[in-house]
């Protein structure tokens, strides 16, 4: 009968464990990579060592993961779409990006809000899904669908941060808004901790994303490190050679970058000061990535959870004279992190696939055995890093890992799509002023890593003050030879041959125009 009984036990454990796996997404706001504040890290040092150990000694590095847009709102739809952008823009309906149209930085709303991967994890895997933090800067005041629990903003502030609420325990249904005392990226991790731990054993796999404030501007850290400074740390940011630079090295640079005044003393002191506080925020998102993976721990579910960690695209520090901010095709805004740690990753790895955060939904899809959408853009990344013989591995995993083509990895692309519309001049005064962007500033590129092109970054620019441009009356043109120019300073379009630069023409239009499938 003992042996009966434990038979029955074992069935019922087995019958119990979730056949597909849970998945926490950590979505940090401007965190550079090129400038050593996320990873891989920079000359040992980081704002962060509880997510190097938690994420990337445990996990996989990528080392070639981009974003396609480098700024907040259509980074984040892209992301939550798997879509690139010119097939989620709002067309000839954009006026002065007024919100009330629907626009978020010239995307159109609803084809994010109708059609994000979270809503496709609900309703065809059986998930229920949480969002806590930023979601899209136009943050609707109602949970999107597929949202199960929401506790959203655009960003917001840093204290007496306000969130829409919807479906969260200990909170009524409407707007929530904090104190003084309460900081942002602390509410947000509270918040969606508490909302594992009453989910994470249900009768359902889960998704929560995480998306905290830092280390956007104005960056203002927690009280407890807002003066650390670690003596090991860099007395100044990173300062290359595109650092104040001077006109004459941008003179073959479009006109947002030629035109930049020179970086004043004053103004180099508070970028200083701006790098120490972004560094000082973040060190609040370790915390947070660490207490969810220990909580985790604590709840046993780490042999059925991933964890992803990135960033909605990088960040400039001085880098062509442009105090702080994003917005360029240039590496330092394009280039980011991505971590992932869970069943089947070999631990304290790094992984060179191309790609970027579109690829993201057809991954959370793919772990979850789904199908992707024939409109979504992105691809699963799951098979470059999951081994699916791994014991742990669910079911789910290994169904879409055996299912792809066999010539999965052998047809990946080998190039990546940039693409940006202008959106406005942006400002900053320390106490000069710099403009970040100009109606110049509207691009499509192409980046590859090696090959035909090799390690390259190609551009195309059109003048359009309102953003509402197809590229059918380029002006102007940037090609860099990335592997031995690194900080982009010399433009070698006027020493390219013509064949070249058709050919990259070709391509780049072949990106600008695909649309699901079709997309490399």
């Amino acid at each position: 009968m003992k042996q009966v009984a434990a038979l029955i036990a074992m069935a019922a454990a087995t019958q119990a464990a979730p056949s597909k796996p849970n998945i926490v997404f950590f979505l940090t706001d401007d965190q550079d990579q090129m400038l050593g504040g996320s990873f891989p890290i920079h000359n040992g040092v980081t704002p962060m060592p509880k997510t190097q150990v938690e994420m990337a000694d445990k996990g996989t590095t990528a080392t070639n993961w981009f974003i396609h847009t480098p700024i907040c709102c259509p980074s984040r739809s892209e992301l939550v779409t798997g879509r690139y952008f010119h097939n989620i823009k709002k067309v000839n309906g954009c006026p002065n990006q007024d919100p009330e149209k629907g626009c978020c930085m010239h995307i159109d709303e609803d084809l994010v809000n109708n059609y994000t991967v979270a809503n496709a994890l609900k309703t065809e895997g059986g998930y229920t899904v949480g969002i806590f933090g930023k979601y899209l800067n136009n943050c609707p005041s109602k949970a999107p669908p597929g949202f199960d629990a929401y506790f959203a903003n655009g960003g917001g502030t840093y204290y007496s941060p306000s969130f829409a609420v919807e479906n969260v325990d200990g909170f009524k249904d409407g707007m929530w808004h904090g104190t003084k005392d309460n900081y942002t990226t602390s509410v947000v991790g509270n918040v969606s901790n508490a909302w594992i731990r009453k989910v994470a054993n249900g009768d359902k796999p889960f998704l929560a994303y995480i998306a905290p404030k830092a280390a956007h501007e104005p960056f203002l850290p927690s009280p407890w490190y807002a003066d650390h400074w670690d003596p090991s740390w860099p007395e100044t940011e990173p300062r290359p050679v595109s650092w104040n630079s001077s006109f004459e090295s941008r003179a073959d640079h479009h006109h947002a970058i030629s035109s930049v005044p020179m970086i004043t003393a004053g103004a180099a002191a508070n970028i200083t000061e701006v790098f120490k506080n972004r560094w000082r925020t973040l060190m609040s998102v370790d915390d947070l990535i660490h207490d969810t993976i220990a909580l985790c721990e604590e709840l046993k579910i780490m042999d059925n959870t991933y964890f992803f960690y990135s960033s909605d695209h990088g960040f400039q520090l001085g880098e062509f004279n442009l105090p702080f901010d994003k917005r360029h095709m240039y590496e330092f805004d394009i280039r980011i992190h991505l971590l992932v740690r869970g069943p089947g990753i070999k631990a304290n790895t790094e992984f060179a696939t191309l790609g970027s955060q579109v690829d993201l939904a057809a991954t959370w899809l793919g772990l979850a055995g789904l199908a992707k959408p024939s409109l979504m853009d992105g691809k699963s990344i799951v098979p470059f890093i999951v081994d699916k013989d791994h014991p742990d591995v669910s079911e789910s995993t290994k169904k879409h890992i055996e299912t792809l083509p066999s010539d999965y990895a052998a047809t990946w692309r080998d190039s990546m799509f940039i693409e940006y519309y202008y959106n406005d001049y942006n400002t900053k005064c320390i106490p000069n002023c710099y403009n970040i962007e100009d109606p110049s500033n509207n691009y499509i590129g192409i980046r590859h890593l090696s090959g035909e092109f090799g390690n390259t970054m190609y551009g195309e620019f059109q003048t359009n003050k309102s953003g509402e441009t197809v590229f059918d009356n380029v002006d102007f043109i940037e090609y860099y030879d990335v592997a031995n120019d690194p900080w982009e300073m010399d433009n070698l379009y006027n020493s390219t041959s013509k064949q070249t630069l058709d050919a990259l023409h070709n391509k780049l239009r072949m990106w600008y125009h695909c649309s699901g499938d079709s997309c490399p």
